[in-house]
């Protein structure tokens, strides 16, 4: 008997699958157990450290309250750094990314899964390590879950790098604020390809490098310009518009 699939209403995709077999079932649960027990590895020291130190502090004592608040601060900066390292580590050791190529939308599908699953860790860290101006911190992260960049590039701090794992910048290269760079599209089904940024490269704030494109050295890629899928841009020349054209 052939295997039952639901759509999505107004879906036209792939095979986007609802039910209950024992792969969707643990899958799913992993979907949440994993990063839980992530983000409670990471929460752990510093919720065990406050509690301590709340029955050590004497809160009618003005200057014993002040010490409290100062390490309470120091707190607050110690779980940024571990709700971004300890989801890093996670996928770092699980060699967690999705091979390049096309992928049915279907949780059983597993590079759809790993997908997922890879959004799930590094996104809220993400976005976590953005909060404060914690640029070494946010390289690291990057670099930990698959980044390559080179030593002497630069980010500005602000951009979104999706599937990091599947990204490659050279030697002094900026990063403008802003910009999205992403190696993922999800149209009929979930395609991946490997997105390569030379040195030497100016990337403008805001703009947009889609799946499978390929800078060459020495490009300058204006403000706001959108690099459609595939696109190759040639090397020493400048780049402007949505879609983005040679000037």
């Amino acid at each position: 008997m052939s295997e039952k699939i639901r759509y999505r209403d107004g879906y036209r995709g792939g095979m986007e699958k609802y039910d209950f077999s024992l792969t969707s079932i643990w899958r799913g649960f992993l979907l949440l157990a994993i990063p839980i027990t992530a983000w409670v590895i990471g929460a752990f020291p510093v919720v065990y450290s406050i509690a301590y130190l709340i029955k050590l502090t004497d809160f009618t004592n003005p200057f014993q309250t002040f010490l409290f608040t100062f390490v309470l601060v120091f707190e607050f900066l110690l779980f940024i750094i571990l709700e971004t390292l300890i989801p890093g580590i996670f996928i770092r050791i699980t060699k967690l990314r999705v091979e390049e190529g096309e992928h049915e939308i279907s949780i059983k599908n597993k590079n759809f899964f790993r997908y997922i699953l890879f959004f799930i860790l590094y996104r809220p860290s993400l976005k976590l390590v953005g909060v404060l101006p914690l640029l070494p911190l946010r390289i690291r992260f990057l670099k930990l879950v698959g980044l390559k960049i080179g030593k002497s590039s630069i980010l500005a701090g602000s951009e979104i790098i999706h599937d990091p794992y599947a990204i490659e910048i050279g030697e002094q290269t900026l990063i403008g604020g802003y910009s999205w760079i992403l190696a993922h599209i999800a149209e009929e089904k979930l395609m991946v390809k490997k997105v390569k940024i030379g040195n030497n490269c100016l990337i403008g704030g805001g703009a947009v490098i889609m799946p499978g494109v390929i800078i060459e050295d020495n490009v300058i890629v204006g403000i706001n310009s959108v690099i459609p899928k595939n696109k190759v841009l040639k090397s020493g020349k400048t780049y402007v518009g949505n879609p983005a054209r040679e000037i």
